[in-house]
């Protein structure tokens, strides 16, 4: 199939795009005996080496398991080519531009005999009219081209010519129905026939009643698969030569908001080139052209893009208190919120898992590290948490009875740093997947957290791969975690592993001395504790949350809560900060903070059943101090239901005793 990127992929509606994929081929239709040999002769199969080895590694030998035709094939089939003269051949453009970038290696021709033909040059084609026209490296001994027919007769019989699900040349007869406008705007007319086609028949030709090309075959429509379109030979004849076109209307978005910006790619690229040297030129004009408009989408959108967009009140006021990542992400009515996805669990053994859920084509996660993994593989050797979650994941691929799972993707080829708007650390990891019948990169972008990692992944292709890494980039900014772990896993991660740690931790004393005492010392806020409040081993755990605060030089994103818990006790300490409500706020946020002015219940140091527990909450400083504070912190101790009023209190104020605001 096409696979459609930086491309405006809404364009074509229900149309698919054809290449190839395995299946059983077609009868041939009736058409003359000698036309077909001369067709057959004139039509190949566009292919694309077998890879020596996978990049990935199975817990099997699967392609055993495939039939003989396609494991002892030395090349893949991706499409159909035809020869049109004075050696030339065509083909439809998104069968060469599928393999832009391939790792197996170039497209080539081959005929019936099996002799492949690399490609010489591309010397004209057009990415809109979705044709391309090219020259061999070597031709073939006795070359037979097709003639063309430039005006076909509406409702004659025609014949779909191509490689039909990767099996080789069949023909198979229908009627030219009509013509139908371009999906832009109508600038020329796709033709529509009723010949079925299948996967692999793209860029192979539409023949009259005489055996003369009168359009390239391009697409079906899945929801009327009677219906086909081509493109008509008209189109590729009138092309000039030694010129690529592209003129396409693209629609660029990023994922956390709706706003969207429309412009047209255009370029031209010169002719004659290589195969490698065109791709290469279209995928870099392709690049530059998409990265711009994802900038400029932004900068037109920078007055309300988070943070400074004035819909952005309730996260800079707030803070964010799950350890599984979050979004933050524009709501219809312009104010921007922390959506966290729903995410499901994938069982990793020896305590480690994965939470996991998709947004908007990207997989969010959550990676708790296997306790059979030491701390510093697991943060430096990205092969590791890769085939732990591989080994552990249910997937796989079925064939004739037997499934095989991926074990690796072996080593990644790119690992690199990047840092993140507010000074987060990710690690960058890209994989080069190559198969028998695909080609794509894995990228990874992963965020070290003391229990394990976070982050999101996605697969990516060749074209347009620079712009989308650079939009992954970019969404980094919006991902919203907190850290959290064991206090031995919090040992580890601070002290061996300092190239990792945010900067924010960095900057903020963590001491912990187990069985005696915890203490936490950051640049907003430090309070210290002994066991009488809270039992100190290496099994408490530690969730530093971090908000997004508005200073006076900007936006910073800082710790904003601390909470710790011990589950033999079942215990837990919270101390968290809320900022006075901005000017827009709702009521109900302008109730609560007055609630914590005053320190009304629930912030009045009683006692209250929440959830089946025990919960007790006060907040620093004076009530109704003047003048008020912009910001308040609460502190917070929960115990097993039945904890009386008095041991809560006195619990409350053990947490309270050793804490100081150093902020107003």
């Amino acid at each position: 199939m096409r696979r459609i990127s930086w491309a405006a992929a809404g364009r074509l509606g229900a149309i698919l795009l054809l290449g190839a994929q395995l299946g059983l081929s077609a009868r041939a239709a009736p058409l003359d005996a000698d036309i077909q040999r001369r067709v057959r002769e004139a039509t190949f199969e566009v292919v694309l080496p077998k890879p020596a080895k996978e990049s990935l590694s199975y817990d099997k030998p699967w392609q055993e398991l495939m039939p003989y035709q396609v494991r002892s094939d030395m090349y893949v089939p991706i499409g159909t080519a035809f020869s049109i003269g004075s050696g030339r051949y065509a083909t439809a453009m998104h069968v060469l531009s599928a393999a832009f970038g391939d790792s197996r290696g170039e497209p080539m021709l081959r005929d019936a005999g099996g002799n492949v033909y690399p490609i010489g040059q591309i010397v004209k084609g057009s990415a809109d009219q979705d044709f391309v026209v090219f020259t061999l490296a070597k031709s073939p001994g006795h070359p037979v081209a097709l003639e063309l027919q430039a005006s076909p007769e509406l409702n004659e019989t025609v014949y779909a010519v191509g490689n039909a699900l990767g099996e080789g040349i069949v023909v198979r007869e229908g009627n030219y129905t009509s013509d139908t406008p371009e999906e832009e705007g109508g600038r020329w007319q796709w033709q529509r026939f009723s010949a079925p086609i299948s996967g692999g028949n793209s860029g192979g030709p539409l023949l009259d009643g005489q055996g003369r090309v009168i359009g390239i075959v391009r697409a079906m429509r899945s929801s009327e698969n009677t219906l086909n379109f081509a493109v008509p030979i008209r189109l590729v004849t009138a092309a000039p030569d030694q010129v690529f076109t592209v003129d396409s209307r693209v629609v660029t978005g990023f994922p956390v908001f709706d706003k969207t910006r429309t412009a047209r790619f255009t370029t031209e690229l010169p002719l004659p080139k290589r195969f490698a040297d065109f791709s290469a030129a279209y995928m870099k004009a392709a690049d530059d052209f998409n990265a711009g408009q994802l900038h400029q989408l932004l900068a037109d959108n920078a007055g309300e893009i988070f943070p400074r967009g004035s819909g952005s009140e309730r996260v800079l006021h707030g803070l964010y208190g799950r350890s599984a990542p979050g979004i933050v992400v524009q709501g219809s009515n312009g104010n921007w919120t922390i959506t966290q996805p729903t995410f499901s669990r994938l069982d990793l053994g020896h305590e480690g898992w994965q939470d996991a859920a998709n947004f908007k084509g990207v997989f969010v996660y959550h990676r708790r590290r296997p306790d059979d993994i030491d701390p510093s593989t697991w943060y430096s050797d990205p092969q590791v948490a890769r085939e732990a979650v591989l080994k552990s994941s249910p997937a796989a691929i079925h064939i004739n009875g037997v499934n095989a799972k991926v074990l690796s993707l072996g080593r990644p080829e790119e690992d690199t740093p990047f840092a993140d708007a507010w000074g987060r650390t990710w690690q960058v990891r890209v994989w080069r997947v190559t198969t028998w019948f695909a080609s794509e990169w894995q990228v990874e972008f992963d965020l070290p957290v003391p229990d394990g990692s976070v982050g999101f992944e996605t697969r990516l292709s060749a074209l347009g791969r620079q712009a989308q890494l650079e939009r992954l980039k970019l969404l980094t900014s919006f991902i919203a975690v907190s850290y959290e772990g064991k206090l031995s896993q919090w040992d580890e991660f601070l002290s061996r592993n300092k190239a990792i740690v945010p900067k924010q931790i960095a900057a903020a004393a963590l001491r912990i001395d187990y069985g005696h005492s915890f203490a936490f010392d950051g640049r907003r806020l430090a309070f210290s504790y002994g066991p009488e409040l809270q039992k100190i081993d290496r099994d408490s755990r530690l969730r530093l949350d971090f908000g997004f605060i508005s200073e006076a030089d900007g936006v910073v994103l800082d710790i904003a809560g601390v909470a710790t818990y011990d589950g033999d006790e079942k215990t837990e300490t919270g101390v968290f900060r809320h900022a006075a409500p901005a000017q827009g706020a709702s009521e109900d946020a302008r109730k609560e903070w007055g609630r914590r002015l005053r320190h009304e219940h629930p912030y009045d140091a009683m006692a209250m059943t929440v959830n089946g527990r025990q919960s007790i909450s006060t907040v620093n400083g004076t009530a109704d101090a003047q003048p008020a504070p912009g910001v308040l912190y609460t502190f917070q101790y929960r115990a097993e239901s039945g904890t009386p009023q008095d041991a809560m209190k006195a619990k409350l104020d053990l947490l309270t005793s050793r804490a100081r605001v150093k902020e107003r």
